[in-house]
């Protein structure tokens, strides 16, 4: 290896970015707009930043021992980068990761590189050992604490151990334009693996180094990314032709065009979302799927829109905005960025969003919640707040919605709880309301 590559050059903007604020899927986005990648360099790009952020405790306390003092932030990434390939990587050999962690360093800091040298040459042998299981998996105490306290060490553990994964990707197929099988054959040709998911009918899984973008499947609108623990919000809403269905808080749209898919695009569907720019993204996302005039968007706060609408609608998705705390394999930058105060914070707005969606349904009608969170507070509590309030409203069992068997042991009190890492999905908690 001579010099840092460009994955590596990349890899160390985006994490500047992330640094100063930016999210870090939409600072990897940013920089593969601007760079002229390779796909394997985008894939290894986005291997190491992902890696840096799931890893930055350990990587930090590998580190901690060989310091006199504070650390540049761009001499401390470069760093984080270089023991997160060490550490978690094969591919290149250790000195050619030293001496490339070293060029780069004479880029950005060049009275560091000696330093960086030495600490690196130091460190290959002496990994940290005995941690505390925050430090080891790398997520903030407070959590862990929570975690422990909850599921006990040894599940937590698994937890930990499965945020700490690089995420599966599935794929929801659009079984109005094609087949799964058609679909997985086409990537199997282009050497992508893949392999049809035994719990949701539409999914697939693959692995591999690709581009989503560059897929003939996805730019015909035949795949859309989603996890398959969110492909069963859409089962448990259980959609119908001619019916009108409201889509609170739509965000880019996954769960609208799952529902436009599941009813062959005969479903009156209206998206509803605060942001312009998501919900032009949606309709976009709309469109690559072959729904472009199926989708009312309506950009104006879900509370508002129901007191406008109230009694119109046949059923309700709320997928509530949370703490992301279900899918930290996903979004390894929000785990940084959490305090469990914000639980009861995300708790007040989503009490509030259901309510909304109670308002809009007609009677008979159905309403189901859903979070990508694992914490009692933004789900079971939530459902039990309107419950208690609500004497009319009955709270269905999601087990009669969903696609598969399997889900047995993750259905508590009717409502679906995932961990992260059960079945292989991300977490997630899904509720059913009949109005």
């Amino acid at each position: 290896m001579t010099g840092p590559g460009p994955a590596r050059i990349e890899a160390l903007n985006v994490l500047t970015l992330i640094r100063r604020g930016e999210a870090a899927g939409e600072a990897l986005a940013q920089r593969t707009r601007l760079g002229q990648l390779l796909p394997a360099d985008r894939a290894l790009m986005t291997q190491i930043v992902y890696g840096v952020l799931r890893n930055q405790r350990y990587l930090d306390a590998w580190l901690a021992p060989f310091l006199r003092g504070e650390l540049e932030p761009l001499v401390r990434d470069i760093l984080r980068m270089a023991l997160f390939q060490m550490g978690f990587l094969d591919r290149v050999p250790t000195y050619a990761l030293v001496d490339a962690a070293v060029e780069q360093t004479k880029h950005v800091s060049p009275r560091a590189t000696g330093m960086v040298n030495a600490i690196l040459r130091r460190a290959t042998t002496r990994k940290p050992k005995n941690l505390p299981l925050a430090v080891e998996f790398s997520h903030p105490d407070w959590l862990v604490n929570r975690w422990q306290k909850r599921f006990g060490t040894e599940r937590t553990r698994r937890i930990l151990m499965a945020n700490n994964e690089i995420p599966p990707l599935s794929l929801r197929v659009n079984v109005v334009k094609t087949s799964r099988e058609a679909v997985v054959d086409a990537l199997q040709r282009e050497g992508i693996r893949a392999e049809l998911s035994y719990f949701v009918p539409e999914a697939i899984r693959v692995s591999g180094s690709f581009w989503l973008e560059d897929l003939p499947a996805f730019q015909n609108g035949l795949v859309t990314v989603q996890d398959e623990s969110s492909m069963l919000v859409t089962w448990v809403l259980d959609p119908r032709p001619q019916e009108k269905i409201a889509d609170l808080t739509a965000g880019l749209g996954g769960k609208t065009g799952h529902i436009l898919e599941r009813t062959q695009g005969h479903a009156e569907v209206t998206a509803v979302d605060l942001s312009g720019a998501r919900l032009k993204l949606l309709q976009e996302n709309i469109e690559r799927l072959g729904f472009a005039h199926q989708v009312i968007l309506a950009e104006m706060d879900a509370r508002d829109f129901a007191r406008s609408h109230a009694r119109q609608f046949d059923r309700v998705l709320v997928d509530a905005p949370c703490s992301n705390l279900g899918v930290l394999r996903r979004r390894a930058d929000a785990r940084w960025k959490k305090q469990e105060d914000d639980l009861w914070r995300h708790q007040s707005l989503q009490h509030e969003l259901l309510e909304a969606a109670i308002r809009l349904v007609k009677p008979g009608g159905v309403v189901v919640y859903s979070t990508c969170s694992i914490e009692p507070e933004e789900t079971v509590f939530v459902i039990d707040q309107v419950l208690a309030a609500h004497s009319s409203i009955t709270l269905e069992n999601v087990g009669d919605y969903l696609p598969a068997s399997g889900f047995e042991d993750f259905t508590v009190n009717g409502n679906l709880m995932l961990i992260p890492g059960d079945l292989g999905m991300d977490g997630f908690f899904i509720g059913r309301l009949r109005i």
